[in-house]
């Protein structure tokens, strides 16, 4: 491996990648070998969409309908991976406490097992999944983004933030007792 090889960034690799693939446009081989590659270079694999919205920055065309379904695809993958086939959820109060329960379990867990790469995995998943909140525009939504705003600040003040958030009087007054 060259001292270039070593020392490109992430985006350097992409277009790397992409130039000697030799295609035209970008579909769901493309982005699967992208993927494989930062993984293997970098220990980190970016979803499908951002990996064409980098591509797509560049100037190369996409193939809209496979990108859409295997980042679909992928997304799906992800959170059976962490969350088995019931996922998250943050329908209510109740099934939103629920899921960033589980969320700090797993976290517990990967930290213990000294797992940094699935922990890694993990904290990008619910940033992706804190993002698809904000986009709702729902009351629990937009709560429910805010308690995982602080967990990926600082998970470990999450229970005890919870509790004062829970008893203040603005949640009160927006989701009651």
């Amino acid at each position: 491996m060259t001292a270039r090889q070593k020392n490109r960034t992430k985006r350097e690799l992409i277009t790397d990648v992409w130039t000697e693939c030799g295609s035209q446009s970008v579909g769901v081989y493309e982005l699967e070998l992208l993927q494989q590659a930062l993984n293997e270079s970098f220990g980190v694999v970016e979803s499908p969409a951002s990996l064409a919205r980098l591509l797509a920055d560049e100037g190369i065309p996409l193939r809209h309908p496979e990108i859409l379904e295997a980042d679909s695809a992928w997304r799906e993958h992800r959170l059976n991976e962490f969350f088995g086939a019931t996922g998250l959820d943050f329908a209510t109060v109740k099934t939103a406490l629920g899921s960033v329960n589980r969320i700090e379990e797993l976290r517990i867990q990967l930290v213990d097992a000294g797992d940094q790469s699935k922990l890694k995995s993990l904290i990008e998943h619910i940033r992706e999944v804190r993002a698809d909140l904000l986009d709702q525009h729902t009351l629990i939504a937009r709560e429910a983004a805010q308690w995982l705003a602080v967990w990926l600040e600082n998970p470990s003040i999450l229970e005890n933030w919870l509790s004062l958030r829970r008893h203040s009087p603005d949640f009160l007054r927006k989701f009651g007792g």
